[in-house]
């Protein structure tokens, strides 16, 4: 299997800081997230993933 990761660059913030991944994490967190991409129907070839996870506002301490 072509190693698809290599094409892509990684970074991690959370709550808006930049946090530095050791190249094992990266690769690994890379592989998974482009393997899982490329095996979604009509994602063309893509140049910009981004994935953002955020707590529910319920969780948050929000109301509906």
């Amino acid at each position: 299997m072509k190693d698809i990761a290599k094409n892509f660059k990684m970074r991690l913030f959370i709550n808006n800081k930049l946090i530095p991944l050791k190249p094992f994490l990266s690769n690994f967190v890379k592989q998974i997230i482009l393997s899982m991409v490329f095996n979604l129907k009509d994602t063309g070839k893509p140049e910009k993933i981004e994935l953002i996870l955020e707590k529910t506002p319920e969780e948050r301490g929000e109301k509906k």
